[in-house]
């Protein structure tokens, strides 16, 4: 039987960049699909569900920054940047923002090829649609919720938040981050928003089990943990 190819989808405004990794990747045996802006490289990651996404940095309309959150509501498939900008700063941004590698413009493709092949041999859920971690589960295609084999019922920003949580277990996130993440362009969201819903969750989630998942990390934010 003939071995699924790997789905990559590149985002890049430059067409010499996108062309050029549609070849190169195209050649080593991945599955390769293009996209010239953010609001196209949402749809194709929406539709196509690739492995893994090379994203650029500097985009028209949405900046690679702005779209990390959105990609991590729908994927959890790693994140490659790609930049121009090769300062600490400009890769910590990148990284505090969802990503999960960095390289910066020009890059050798070689050094691009074992960046890929590196992420994609990290584990990957059976189900892709579904988040599971300790005892608890969430089905993203029913939008259920169980945890220790007990159904619990969540608001859609109740649901949303511990879904953005459990993509990522033990990542500890800021409040601003989940803000980002979870309400995203919503201007009139209050400013304890984060720490009203992630109260209501705990109510949800922890009480009545054994041990709390949902932590604080005083200083630093929220995360999901079984310690």
């Amino acid at each position: 039987m003939a071995e699924t190819k790997r789905r990559v989808a590149v985002i890049d405004d430059e067409r010499r960049i996108r062309e050029l990794l549609e070849l190169t990747l195209g050649h080593h045996g991945y599955d390769v699909r293009t996209a010239g802006d953010g609001p196209g490289g949402l749809d194709l990651v929406r539709e196509w569900e690739p492995d893994a996404i090379i994203l650029d940095v500097m985009m028209p309309m949405i900046s690679g920054i702005e779209m990390l959150p959105m990609l991590r509501r729908v994927t959890d498939a790693p994140v490659i940047m790609l930049s121009a900008r090769g300062e600490v700063e400009a890769k910590v941004e990148g990284l505090a923002h969802g990503a999960d590698d960095y390289l910066s413009k020009p890059f050798e493709m070689s050094e691009l090829l074992a960046h890929l092949d590196a992420k994609l041999r990290r584990p990957h859920l059976e189900n892709r649609n579904v988040l599971s971690y300790d005892d608890i589960t969430v089905n993203l295609d029913e939008h259920t919720v169980v945890r220790a084999g007990k159904r619990v019922d969540l608001s859609p920003l109740e649901y949303d938040l511990l879904v953005t949580l459990l993509r990522r277990p033990r990542r500890v996130f800021t409040r601003d981050e989940l803000l980002d993440m979870v309400w995203g362009d919503e201007k009139d969201v209050g400013q304890n928003a984060v720490e009203r819903y992630i109260s209501y969750l705990r109510g949800k989630i922890d009480d009545g089990f054994n041990r709390p998942l949902i932590q604080t990390v005083r200083g630093a934010g929220y995360t999901i943990r079984a310690d």
